[in-house]
């Protein structure tokens, strides 16, 4: 039985959210195949280590307490407690981390210098697609529809309408940290002050904002997943889009509420037609393969004057029950334990 370490938690502004995606990863894995154990990285960046054999995690009684509750229920195992381990229990890594050091190529680099395989993209893939700017132009150089945009750093902040007028923006305009995720700090700028107010959020998460030209329509997400075939018996790992979700958020665009406190209806396969369905899928196997991403990605559009509008791709989306993947994966008739087998064997056979 291969050892498989489920690494979740972690000191980005998604920490609650990867907790749930760990807990989830930790419970679909097969039993049959792999004994798994959890480490949870704290908000201040202490990893977890239970010594022993964990059988389940604790409860979410309370999300900001977790990781108290995760420490306190395997004090009679064990539990080292480590600013960064030098090795680790298991042969592959299962990343179940969002946002931050997680998804930006850092934890991707630190697992390749201790040899561990992890599922999900590498070190180059994950630090492009969380930096939205770099990812945008990848995109656009690949012919992908990308709405108007610009950086500005919080230094440059006080010529933020200098450079709506430089690149020929007006308002209304969309702002977002450049390297967040889950829609944290993000939000619609219609006048200088509320463009103010939204970089300044931005900047106290981040010095870079990326601020776009606001693009209305459908909004859809659509999973990518790189499953197996034999040829001349050798496997090879070839992406595949599954349907796209439609996303009906109840404020005013797929906020951090929206996505994971259950303030949007989400909808598979989107109300879309088939060809809009296939040139959203296309496109988001093209993100996913111009980003060098592997095993599986997420990539969000939206679909104005039906022209779909790449928003950004995820290497590592949540995988909640309620996340949109599963979702999708349920609709195609497939079992999240049968995917989760597949991530494991991509990232074995690619090490």
């Amino acid at each position: 039985m291969k050892k498989i370490i489920v690494l979740f938690g972690g000191k980005s502004t998604e920490h609650s959210i990867s907790l749930k995606t760990g807990k989830f990863i930790f419970d679909t894995l097969d039993r049959k195949k792999y004994k798994v154990k959890p480490i949870l990285i704290t908000e201040s960046g202490i990893w977890l280590i239970p010594k022993n054999e964990v059988h389940e995690l604790p409860s979410f009684k309370s999300e900001i307490n977790y990781s108290n509750q995760f420490e306190k229920d395997f004090r009679d195992l064990g539990v080292n407690e480590i600013f960064l381990p030098k090795s680790l229990p298991g042969e592959l890594v299962f990343l179940g981390l969002h946002g931050g050091d997680g998804e930006n190529g850092n934890i991707q680099a630190y697992l390749s210098l201790l040899g561990i395989p992890f599922t999900g993209s590498g070190v180059l893939a994950s630090a492009l697609a969380m930096d939205k700017e770099k990812a945008n132009l990848i995109f656009l150089s690949k012919g992908l529809n990308v709405a108007k945009f610009f950086t500005i750093t919080k230094y440059f902040s006080f010529q933020a309408i200098e450079y709506l007028k430089k690149y020929d923006m007006g308002f209304p305009v969309f702002v977002k940290p450049n390297q967040g995720g889950s829609s944290v700090g993000a939000g619609m700028a219609h006048n200088p002050e509320e463009l103010e107010f939204r970089l300044s959020q931005v900047f106290s998460l981040e010095e870079k904002a990326i601020v776009q030209t606001l693009v209305t329509g459908i909004e859809v997400s659509c999973g990518v997943i790189e499953f197996p075939i034999i040829q001349n018996g050798k496997t090879y790992y070839i992406p595949k889009a599954l349907f796209p979700t439609e996303i009906v958020p109840k404020s005013e665009f797929f906020d951090f509420q929206a996505k994971y406190l259950g303030k949007s209806e989400e909808i598979t396969p989107a109300r879309i037609s088939k060809e809009l369905t296939q040139t959203v899928q296309a496109m988001a196997i093209l993100a996913h393969e111009s980003l060098g991403c592997r095993g599986y990605s997420r990539t969000d559009f939206i679909i104005q004057d039906n022209i779909p509008m790449i928003l950004e791709t995820n290497t590592l989306p949540g995988m909640t029950g309620a996340s949109l993947i599963p979702q999708q994966v349920r609709y195609e008739g497939m079992s999240m334990q049968d995917i989760l087998d597949i991530l494991v064997e991509n990232a074995l056979e690619r090490n």
